[in-house]
């Protein structure tokens, strides 16, 4: 199987949803296997980006459990993400199309970060449904990023909810107004 990769805008993101950093948080952030001190790599291995989101949620929200950290995170990451090239543009066409079509499009989205991600979504009801993601390592980062994504695509009062994740992916609860 192909190695998970994720992108460098991804990863440009997480850093930008950061804030400035001093220099001990660029020294932990190397010891992740991402220097920003020097140009990002066009891709990182999966386990790098982990291990620098769950550095990050220990930076964003430390009083907090790992996936409320993980979600934190994520909803600053979407925030952060519309300030690179291609996060300006994906965030633009978000609010064009709006939340169903974003949601119906997310595989082609979050493959703009990544060259693993694949969902399907049922429709449960005019503003409600269930998504599956196929590799969903931290649950939480998922629940911010959707809900920040709907938020950006005109939805109001998001609810996103893990219903269930295993081996064979994540199953997520979407509902908003």
């Amino acid at each position: 199987m192909t190695e998970k990769l994720i992108f460098a805008q991804t990863v440009e993101g997480l850093i930008r949803g950061l804030g400035p950093l001093n220099e001990q948080a660029r020294q932990q952030l190397r010891a992740c296997g991402v220097d920003v001190d020097r140009p990002l790599r066009p891709a990182y291995p999966l386990e790098q980006f982990l291990a620098a989101l769950d550095w990050a949620g220990t930076m964003v929200a430390p009083s907090e459990p790992s996936e409320a950290q993980a979600e934190a995170v994520g909803r600053r990451f979407m925030d952060a993400y519309q300030e690179t090239m291609i996060g300006r543009a994906m965030v633009a066409g978000l609010r064009i199309i709006g939340p169903w079509r974003t949601l119906e499009r997310l595989s082609n989205k979050f493959r703009t970060g990544n060259n693993f991600s694949e969902t399907r979504l049922t429709r449960l009801g005019p503003t409600e449904a269930e998504l599956w993601c196929n590799v969903v390592s931290r649950p939480g980062w998922y629940l911010g990023l959707l809900g920040r994504g709907l938020e950006l695509a005109g939805a109001k009062d998001v609810q996103v909810r893990l219903i269930a994740n295993d081996a064979e992916g994540g199953r997520f609860h979407v509902r908003w107004a």
